[in-house]
């Protein structure tokens, strides 16, 4: 089951992350093949009434001639937001339901080609997913707790989404670790810092209600591209069920807190990797403090 299934997509508005001079004209192309599969969306931009629901295109190189000069990270994806309720607590907040990216890459100039065949794929995937899951009417049940495809199931993004999540009722995480060969050193780090802290680890998601806690490292050699550097990706993400408010019967997966960074950085070793975890974990677990 698709989590575009019974969208309005006339209480969608279409957003473009991109650099301003192309931003207009890779608005009015998105616009154009929604237009041309049947499936306008209007320019939501100049709507009186606030949009239920945000697809956001983001086409966005940022240099970063300070660190790699004459190269720029690019990191582009097309995700929805909209209002999902939070099985453990009932509140409503606004996450994603649907994204597609692809990885983050350090590389040179983004040509207005490459720009456009991202821009092409990302809406003409959404559009394929969009038709399939509302061609017809569905014969068969709908039940409680299905999940889309993990594909689409991924973050809050932005800090100010993160209120409201009543964090200090969590008593009971399961927790997973990736950090490649020092995962095991540093998920012994992590249970000794959360029990500390009057928290219990469970060992499996969902297991007496347990939610998840997963916290990643992740290092991609640069090479040639910004030598002696590594791109650092590090984060810590809550994940527990919601349900998308539109369609109660719809459960999916989903981040509702995360703490993330992506850095440009010579190779972190592992008594880095701690203390950025210990860091990571200590605003976790104020954020808990204060709910």
């Amino acid at each position: 089951m698709s989590s575009t299934e019974e969208l309005d997509l006339r209480q969608v508005q279409l957003i473009v992350i991109a650099p301003d001079k192309l931003k207009a004209a890779l608005h009015h192309r998105a616009l154009t093949l929604f237009a041309e599969a049947g499936l306008p969306i209007p320019d939501s931009d100049s709507s009186q009434r606030p949009p239920s629901a945000i697809l956001t295109l983001t086409l966005d190189p940022r240099p970063i001639d300070d660190l790699c000069p004459g190269k720029v990270l690019y990191a582009p994806s097309l995700a929805l937001t909209e209002p999902v309720t939070v099985l453990r607590t009932g509140s409503t907040i606004r996450d994603t339901t649907w994204l597609i990216e692809s990885d983050k890459e350090v590389r040179g100039p983004v040509d207005n080609e490459r720009i456009i065949t991202d821009l092409d794929g990302f809406i003409r995937q959404f559009i394929t997913d969009y038709t399939t899951a509302n061609r017809q009417p569905h014969e068969r049940p709908i039940t409680p707790g299905v999940n889309v495809d993990p594909q689409f199931l991924l973050t809050p993004g932005s800090p100010q989404q993160q209120t409201d999540r009543d964090l200090g009722k969590v008593r009971v995480l399961s927790l997973s670790i990736l950090a490649g060969r020092w995962s095991s050193a540093l998920r012994t780090n992590a249970v000794r810092q959360l029990t500390e802290a009057g928290l219990q680890l469970a060992p499996n998601t969902g297991e007496n209600g347990a939610i998840s806690m997963s916290i990643e490292f992740t290092q991609r050699a640069l090479n040639d591209r910004c030598p002696g550097n590594v791109l650092y990706e590090q984060g810590v993400y809550l994940v527990e069920q919601v349900r998308v408010t539109r369609r109660p019967l719809v459960s999916l997966w989903s981040d509702t807190w995360l703490q993330e960074s992506v850095r440009i950085v010579p190779p972190r070793s592992r008594r880095e990797l701690e203390a950025d975890q210990r860091l990571l974990l200590q605003e976790f677990l104020l954020s808990h403090a204060t709910k």
